[in-house]
């Protein structure tokens, strides 16, 4: 696999240093604002909204101090802990600080994880020849696109821009043939999200078997080291509650047919059962048929994107974009939320786009139907009763494929992205 540390990957030298210089102290000066523009909002609006998710990791993290059940619910006003014992163990450190503190510092790892994705994205990417100031647009529109998923997680405490990072992270030390490092990463991103493993079949059709070897490693030992906290009798027992609990709590036919549920397979539910509780249904099936057709499309759309394709420049990305949304896409609850990888495609799109001066107007149409099914349908842009049917008819799930479409042309076209 390239490096991608290439020279070319510096800013233009036609850009006066002193001038560069200035420009970028006023980047930093705008994220820092930014920073403390959410930060002070995230103190007003979390305390209300009980910390959201972050209120079960905290929780979570205390009974995991005390050697208790993480997979009970003492407190019925907490939603059900449905991570890995691992996760909780990461987690438990943050326990001990008060639970006001613990979230201003969630939320700081959770806004600096999007700077780091950013720049992440970029050195995965690889270089290009485009001046700063479209560097600072490319990363504004990224943002913006994908700024309904980035709040949402921000405001509920989530985790999934920790685990998206921990997956450019693996992808980019793998790049730097690190692969007990990338391997590492990936596994303790599957930890927190199991979807990153989108990737282990992708790097295993492409020869990469220590690597991958090396992710069912970190995964086994990740999973084990609980034990040395908490005893390994204690560790055990958690993962013995682990699957099943999250069976039960995840996998029930209410949380397939939900309706904030964007995967592809509650999509398939939505419109294709007969005992679908909405009425936007198009076929009478059974729920059994149903899955079978949403998984047969689903492994359909998966092989298009392992299939490998040479000699184009921006393969890699590409590929990387695919399964980033297959990540959101494939997960049996995809809600809101898991779309964050969003950040990373839109990067990939932009500078496409702004290398090729917008000539492929086909793409850039994609990006913008994309968005406005994805973003503008949210109940600060309409009303809560549109977004509730937005959601209904699966939206978001249509406006990912869309992006999904976008990128298969670019793989899959002869004259389109070549070097």
């Amino acid at each position: 696999m390239p490096r991608n540390n290439s020279s070319q990957d510096s800013l233009p030298q036609s850009v006066p240093g002193k001038k560069l210089s200035k420009w970028l102290w006023v980047v930093w000066a705008l994220i820092l604002c930014a920073f403390i523009g959410n930060a002070v909002r995230y103190s007003g609006r979390a305390p209300k909204r009980h910390y959201s998710d972050f209120r079960v990791y905290y929780a979570t993290g205390e009974r995991f101090l005390q050697k208790e059940n993480i997979y009970s619910r003492p407190d019925m006003s907490i939603t059900p802990f449905k991570y890995s014992p691992t996760f909780a163990m990461l987690f438990a450190p943050l326990s001990r600080l008060s639970k006001h503190h613990a979230a201003l510092v969630f939320f700081s790892v959770n806004f600096l994880s999007v700077v780091v994705i950013c720049y992440l994205s970029k050195k995965i990417i690889g270089p290009d020849a485009l001046p700063f100031a479209k560097r600072v647009g490319l990363f504004f529109l990224s943002i913006l696109f994908s700024s309904r998923f980035i709040l949402l997680v921000w405001d509920a405490g989530q985790v999934n821009l920790i685990m998206l990072l921990l997956t450019l992270l693996s992808l980019y030390l793998l790049s730097r043939k690190q692969e007990m490092l990338s391997a590492t990463a990936l596994g303790l991103g599957v930890l927190i999200k199991y979807m990153p493993a989108v990737f282990v079949p992708y790097f295993f059709i492409r020869k990469k078997w220590k690597w991958t070897l090396y992710v069912g490693l970190a995964v086994l030992a990740l999973l084990l080291s609980p034990g040395f906290v908490v005893g390994f009798e204690q560790g055990i027992g958690y993962l013995q509650k682990w699957l099943p609990y999250i069976t039960e709590t995840s996998l029930d036919k209410s949380s397939w047919y939900d309706y904030k549920n964007q995967s592809i397979f509650s999509m398939g539910l939505r419109f294709l059962t007969q005992n679908s509780p909405y009425s936007h249904s198009f076929l009478a099936l059974s729920h059994g048929q149903a899955m079978f057709v949403s998984i047969l499309f689903a492994l359909g759309l998966y092989v298009l994107i392992l299939w490998p394709v040479t000699g184009k420049k921006y393969s890699q990305a590409i590929d990387y974009s695919l399964l980033l949304l297959c990540m959101a896409l494939f997960n049996p609850n995809a809600w809101m939320l898991n779309f964050v990888p969003f950040i990373f495609v839109y990067i990939f799109l932009w500078q496409y786009l702004f290398e090729n001066q917008f000539k492929d107007k086909v793409t850039l149409i994609f990006i913008v139907v994309s968005f406005m099914m994805t973003s503008w349908l949210s109940e600060t842009v309409v009303s809560e009763q549109l977004e509730s049917l937005a959601e209904e008819l699966s939206c978001v799930t249509l406006g990912t494929l869309v992006l999904v479409a976008a990128l298969l042309r670019l793989k899959y076209s002869r004259t389109l992205a070549l070097k």
